[in-house]
């Protein structure tokens, strides 16, 4: 059992906005109620995360629990 999927809830710490495609911190969202670029409402999960994206969560020192979920397996690259 992990941390983050569908049977524990959704505990991401980063939400994508359906709009703009911004990253950002489910705490942003709970402050402001949308999207801190373009206000919308609407966001979801992340599926995929940039390696900029990916850098920029380690230097923040998001779990690496989480971060581990998008990085790349040789078995899964070849």
């Amino acid at each position: 059992m992990t941390k983050y999927g569908k049977e524990n809830g959704f505990n991401d710490p980063v939400v994508r906005c359906c709009d703009c495609a911004l990253m950002f911190s489910r705490e942003k969202l709970r402050d402001s109620g949308g999207c801190p670029k373009c206000g919308n409402k609407r966001v979801r999960n992340c599926l995929a995360l940039s390696g900029e994206e990916m850098q920029k969560l380690r230097d923040k020192n998001y779990d690496p629990d989480f971060l581990a979920l998008f990085e790349a397996r040789a078995e899964d690259v070849l």
